[in-house]
């Protein structure tokens, strides 16, 4: 949905909002001071574990301290954090300088400097500098933050490698960012902001509802489960309908989703089945970095690894033949989890129970590649839009200066020949853009497409969703449309209206 001004005015002015907003406006005295009553609201509200700091303030105080006024490349630069601060942080470019330089720092406060310190760092920040960092509650319930982001047209950039620690720790930057210029284009305050996300968004935002009805499945993806004895075999054996678990899995998977549950050595047998309860995603500031949350389980009669390997179809899977390493997150096409389905019947499960997938084979498509986004995403968008595939070419070479040649992804309606070329429109595929300054270079390189070819407009597309800009091609003009925006008719209708083919087939 769009933002709307009214409906957040009302809430900014019921009890609620009134509430919330103070205690972020407040934060510091509220948190570091144990005045914890309108915390406890939140966390019932959005079932977050407490800061783990709590249990001893005292030592994180001091840190706060030695943050704020021992780390000498702040004091050389001139920053200052705490309440006190005789802040010099003007620009959100300020506050990512200062955020950086902090990172390079941190090692003489912090050892070990894990990512799940993000917590902490967020309040150090947020407290200093409130029109530029937020305080994070995430942890674990990041879906959350990305369904935020999609429902109010947020850019949210990609979370990084796992191996990658310097940038998953700048990654909270990024979200920052996005929520700055959120914030800057609504006309909110840093603790109306806070609210926003811990209320008003989170309102709009449904939580997984445990005893509710799931929709259809999508996919199904195998999990596995008994590590090194880590008590998951009797968590599975005595799981109920009303069970929910926070698993190491697949960040693709769909709420829905079919989840195979799979024990290790020395079971090494197909235990379960059960339902994604949530959206998987990535966790950028916890020890598990890919999680999905699973429930409604169905216990089944087992299948081991040697029937796996024995049968005929099921030992073509590549997991089957690797012995089931690497299982967590792993697709299961069609074919096979039918299969599975089948060998459950023959030895007298009763499967009528049991989710079966879609006869469906775009829903077993995974994006790999930027060839895939332009496959399986733009084009669907394209005739979505009004334009069938003789109306746009592909790789358009266009001769300028010295003979050099630049060649755009999809040029739509390209008239003239050789050094003559002109265009309706310029589409450039990405298979990601991972944060602000990437979308500015993609951004860039395709408006000098589009100004040579005198295009009324260009778009960019990636797995994280849709921008589109028309002239005068100002980037800080751009809009963006996530996803789950662009697979709703409203939003859906507001792009044709910028960029569809209004006269139909030409």
């Amino acid at each position: 949905m769009v933002f709307n001004g009214f409906l957040w005015g009302n809430y900014k002015e019921s009890k609620r909002g009134q509430e919330l907003i103070g205690y972020f406006k407040n934060y510091e005295a509220n948190i570091f001071n144990k005045r914890i009553g309108i915390y406890t609201e939140i966390n019932s509200d959005i079932e977050f574990s407490p800061r783990s700091y709590w249990h001893d303030l005292d030592k994180y105080i001091k840190a706060v301290k030695e943050l704020s006024l021992d780390i000498g490349a702040w004091e050389k630069e001139g920053y200052v954090c705490g309440s006190n601060a005789s802040s010099k942080i003007a620009s959100i470019d300020d506050a990512e300088n200062l955020y950086i330089t902090v990172l390079d720092e941190q090692g003489r406060v912090f050892e070990p400097f894990e990512g799940e310190d993000i917590q902490f760092l967020s309040d150090c920040f947020y407290i200093s500098y409130p029109d530029y960092f937020f305080p994070y509650y995430f942890n674990r319930y990041y879906y959350r933050l990305v369904a935020i982001f999609n429902e109010f047209g947020i850019y949210l950039p990609p979370v990084p490698p796992r191996d990658d620690l310097d940038r998953r720790m700048f990654h909270y930057f990024e979200l920052c960012r996005s929520l700055h210029e959120f914030r800057m284009a609504n006309n909110l305050s840093g603790a109306e902001l806070s609210a926003f996300l811990y209320g008003f968004a989170l309102n709009m935002v449904k939580k997984p509802d445990i005893g509710g009805t799931l929709p259809e499945p999508r996919k199904a993806h195998f999990v596995g489960g008994g590590i090194n004895n880590n008590g998951d075999f009797g968590y599975l054996d005595n799981a109920d309908s009303a069970s929910v678990s926070f698993w190491n899995g697949n960040p693709e998977t769909n709420t829905g989703d079919i989840i195979v549950m799979y024990c290790l050595t020395p079971r090494s047998h197909i235990h379960s089945i059960w339902r994604a309860m949530a959206p998987g995603c990535f966790e950028p500031f916890f020890y598990f970095y890919k999680g999905i949350y699973i429930g409604h389980p169905m216990t089944v009669k087992p299948i081991s690894l040697s029937e796996l390997k024995n049968d005929e179809v099921l030992s073509e899977m590549p997991l089957v033949r690797g012995n089931m390493q690497g299982i967590n997150g792993r697709l299961i096409l069609k074919k096979y989890y039918d299969r599975i389905l089948h060998l459950l019947e023959e030895r007298g499960e009763d499967i009528s129970p049991l989710p079966r997938l879609p006869d469906d084979p775009m829903q077993e498509i995974e994006l790999k590649s930027e060839k895939d986004v332009e496959r399986h995403l733009l084009e669907p968008l394209l005739k979505k839009l009004g334009f069938a595939e003789h109306q746009w070419e592909r790789q358009l070479r266009i001769r300028v200066a010295r003979g050099e040649r630049v060649i755009p992804d999809y040029v739509i309606l390209p008239k003239g020949e050789r050094d003559n070329r002109s265009g309706h429109w310029v589409w450039e595929a990405k298979y990601s853009i991972a944060n602000g300054r990437q979308l500015k270079d993609d951004f860039g390189q395709v408006k000098t497409y589009a100004l040579l070819l005198g295009c009324k407009g260009l778009g960019l597309i990636s797995r994280e969703g849709v921008w589109i800009s028309v002239p005068d091609f100002s980037f800080g003009k751009i809009k963006f449309w996530s996803w789950k925006q662009v697979n709703e008719n409203d939003h859906l209708n507001e792009i044709f209206d910028i960029a569809g083919n209004k006269n139909g087939t030409r």
